[in-house]
């Protein structure tokens, strides 16, 4: 796989998120009207110089959200710097995941039958190292090094799937048949497996006999072994994040923010501090909620870093970002990204 033409060495080059002027200096302005975040240097010494700037509306990045009523803005942005950009062989790579030993699998689940749906391999310095792929309709991945037996969904539909820290397998099941409209009789269900494979929990409804999910796309767990589920909604794939313990009990609902139209959260991964990371696939943007579902950070990484389609989302070894996206206008394969995050949000 050759990697794009605008990319260099892994770890090395960066594109770092800052002031439009000066570009090595913390942002804390926004100006409305240019569209442009800066330092308060370049605030003072350049925007104000500027003639045609006189009149604009430039406020303080923290006061952003009260400043559009109804959209939480971003109080910090997400991603401080981009180090390389790899094109694939896929349409698109809808789910990424890195072992230990920093071999990347990823997969294309879309409908295109002639390409290879399975790819294992290794970010080099220039390219990807391609060790293994496989031709097979694949929903979901997930790395389990002690797996000792297949799960049979049978008669049901398996839809995602994942491993948490204490090697226990969740999936996320339905019926057979038409996903929508979500009948009474509807199966939509999240069932967490031990280790030795038996049937633990069946996450299923919610204290009032409520369905807690509709289509069960993304499964993740973070270090205390809560799950995150991208639950789509409809056809179109809008959707949310549900949040919920072990015990049924709804921690919370994520439905991304309103003045932003439609949220249809495509990828999703867990950072060290426990903090979700979502793609938002038709906004091209990552959002970063806490625990709770508050929301900390929000960028438009295409506007901001040229990055399209986010689908899916991962960590390395290193602590770097991978964000695996779908192909662009004019393309034919889709892209991974490595990046790295503003700390404080990791």
């Amino acid at each position: 796989m050759a990697t794009s033409s605008k990319s260099s060495s892994i770890r090395k080059a960066q594109v770092p998120v800052s002031c439009y002027f000066c570009k090595g200096q913390e942002i804390k302005w926004k100006c409305e009207d240019c569209d442009v975040r800066m330092c308060s240097s370049c605030k003072v010494s350049i925007h104000q110089g500027l003639k045609s700037a006189q009149d604009h509306d430039v406020v303080s990045i923290q006061d952003i959200s009260k400043s559009s009523p109804g959209l939480q803005e971003i109080k910090s942005v997400v991603i401080s710097s981009v180090f390389n950009s790899y094109t694939t062989t896929l349409p698109a790579v809808h789910t990424i995941l890195c072992s230990d030993d920093d071999l990347l699998h990823f997969i294309y689940n879309g409908k295109t039958s002639d390409k290879y749906q399975l790819v294992k391999g290794k970010l080099l310095k220039s390219s990807i190292k391609i060790m293994q792929m496989l031709k097979r309709k694949i929903s979901d991945i997930a790395i389990n090094k002690d797996v000792k037996t297949v799960l049979d969904a049978s008669p049901m539909t398996l839809l995602a799937i994942h491993v948490n820290k204490d090697n226990e397998v969740i999936v996320g099941i339905r019926e057979q048949g038409p996903p929508f409209p979500v009948q009474d009789f509807s199966v939509r269900q999240v069932i967490i497996f031990g280790s030795n494979y038996q049937r633990k929990e069946t996450l299923e409804f919610d204290k009032k006999g409520n369905k807690l999910f509709s289509y069960v796309h993304r499964i993740r767990t973070d270090s205390r072994n809560v799950v995150y589920v991208i639950d789509c909604l409809d056809n179109d794939n809008s959707g949310r994040i549900v949040a919920l313990d072990r015990h049924c009990r709804l921690k919370f609902t994520y439905d991304g923010q309103k003045n932003l139209g439609t949220f249809r959260p495509e990828g999703i991964t867990i950072t060290p501090s426990d903090n979700i990371v979502v793609a938002d696939l038709p906004n091209d943007a990552l959002h970063v909620i806490n625990s709770k579902g508050d929301l900390l950070g929000l960028q438009f990484i295409f506007k901001d870093l040229g990055i399209n389609v986010p689908c899916s989302l991962c960590f390395d070894s290193e602590g770097y970002l991978l964000i695996g996206c779908g192909k662009e206008k004019d393309e034919d394969y889709g892209k991974i990204h490595v990046v790295k995050m503003v700390d404080s949000l990791v």
